[in-house]
This record gives structure tokens, C-alpha cells and sequence, in this order.
């Protein structure tokens, strides 16, 4: 079946750099109008630019995030009531951890500021708990994300890939629509084998910070006991020297009393 020339353009629309995605959204709809595809056309001029925080969570999407992906799987099942709390406090540690290197890798992408940043993590976070999101993410079609403190926009999150007939799919023979294009078994189990090795580094991760953070709270506990077994020495030592001369005088007047 020829490619849906919609669905050809926001592929790769969503993918260019966002200064440019204007110039060449208004470039791709004229070359379609110019073949005679209006309606394609008309889909494309509509496609909406990103804002620069979806921008980068499409990029992040893009490259593979296959450690949130399976963190916010597991989240999901452990929420469920699968594992209980344990793997609920894993799940999230693991989510968390996930995010924390994805942001890192954003400020690469593009340098964010703290509220840009706090919005990129709140999209991020709804990833593992929104079908559509994630369903976004993964395809790097997101174009809109949590304004200031944490309001959903009222226009969804994600950019219309086609035409309505195209996304439905298009009628074959006898009235049947053609089946979606579904991921080889093969190509499946290899993903889930990477998403989930992502993941374990990720939760390995988490673990390995939580061990360093109680050991360095330890170590401050173990500096002020220090610290103060120190001060009550010397007090213990001017406790000692003060007895000996109180002794001293108690000996010298009762000799003098004799």
C-alpha cells in the first residue's frame, strides 16, 4: 500500500529541529497541493508545532527510552496490586531514576530552564500512567505538555498523524479495512529484552543511590558523634582535673586543722 504522504510528513516534521519545523510544514503542504493532494495538504498545514518541551520528549522518544518505558510498565502493574508495597517503592524508585537520566540527556538537547525543566519531568512522569502519552512519546508525535502548575492542556497531547479515512484505515476489497501494521514477534521480544534490561540498570541505579545517600547520612551521624564523644571527653578530663584539686585542698586544710 503507498505511504500515507500525511502520516510521511509529520514522521518527519516531528523529527527536525523545532526552528525549522514551520518553514518546512508550509514547504511539505506546498509540494502536496502542487501534486494535486489537497486534502493531504490541508492535513499537513494543520499539524501543530511543538512546544519546546514536547520538542525535546519527542526527541528523548525518538532515541529510545526504553528504561522509563519499562519503569512506568512495572509502575503500572504494581499499582495494580501486583508485588504490593515493595515493588510499588521499586517500581517508583526505578520511574524516578529513569527520569532523572532522561532530563539529563534533554539539557543536551536543548538547555531548558527550571520551569521548562519541571514541565518536561511532569510529562515524563504521565508517560507511565496515560495510554495516549505514552503512546505519543514513543512515537515522538507529543505537541503540547503540563502548563504551570500542573493544568493538562484542553488540546491534547498529540499531533493528528493523517486524515480521518487515512488513521481508520482505507477500504480494501469487499468493504474490509486493511489489519494495522503489527511489530514482529521477533522485533517485539528483543525490544521488551532491552526495555527490560534498561530497566533493571535503572532500578540498579536507583539502589545504588539510595545505599550511597544512608551511607553518607551515616557517616554525618558517625562525624557528630564524634564530635561529641570529643566534647564530652574534655569535659570528662576538666571534671578529673577539677576533683583532683578540690581533693588536694580538702588535704591541705584538714593537715592545717591537725
Amino acid at each position: 500500500m503507498p505511504a500515507d504522504p500525511v502520516e510521511t510528513a509529520a514522521e518527519r516534521l516531528y523529527g527536525l529541529p523545532l526552528e525549522d519545523f514551520v518553514a518546512e510544514r508550509g514547504a511539505a503542504a506546498k509540494a502536496l497541493r502542487k501534486d494535486g493532494d489537497k486534502e493531504a495538504a490541508a492535513a499537513v498545514a494543520k499539524l501543530p508545532k511543538p512546544t519546546q518541551v514536547a520538542w525535546v520528549a519527542n526527541q528523548l522518544g525518538r532515541e529510545g527510552a526504553g528504561g522509563l518505558l519499562a519503569a512506568g510498565r512495572a509502575l503500572r502493574d504494581a499499582q495494580l496490586g501486583g508485588g504490593g508495597r515493595e515493588a510499588l517503592r521499586e517500581a517508583t524508585t526505578a520511574q524516578r531514576a529513569a527520569v532523572d537520566a532522561l532530563l539529563k540527556r534533554a539539557q543536551e538537547l536543548r538547555p531548558l530552564s527550571r520551569d521548562l525543566a519541571d514541565r518536561l519531568r511532569a510529562l515524563l512522569m504521565a508517560v507511565a500512567g496515560d495510554d495516549a502519552v505514552r503512546e505519543a512519546f514513543e512515537a515522538g508525535r507529543l505537541v503540547d505538555e503540563p502548563s504551570g502548575g500542573g493544568a493538562w492542556p484542553s488540546g491534547g497531547f498529540v499531533a493528528p498523524a493523517s486524515p480521518p479515512a487515512s488513521r481508520e484505515g482505507r477500504e480494501v476489497g469487499g468493504g474490509r479495512k486493511a489489519p494495522a501494521e503489527r511489530e514482529p514477534a521477533a522485533a517485539r521480544r528483543k525490544r521488551e529484552a532491552r526495555e527490560a534490561k534498561a530497566a533493571e540498570r535503572a532500578r540498579k541505579e536507583a539502589e545504588r543511590r539510595r545505599e550511597e545517600a544512608e551511607r553518607r547520612k551515616l557517616e554525618r551521624r558517625l562525624a557528630t558523634a564524634r564530635e561529641e564523644a570529643d566534647a564530652a571527653k574534655q569535659r570528662l578530663d576538666m571534671a578529673r582535673d577539677a576533683y583532683e584539686r578540690a581533693t588536694h585542698e580538702v588535704a591541705r586544710i584538714e593537715e592545717q586543722l591537725t
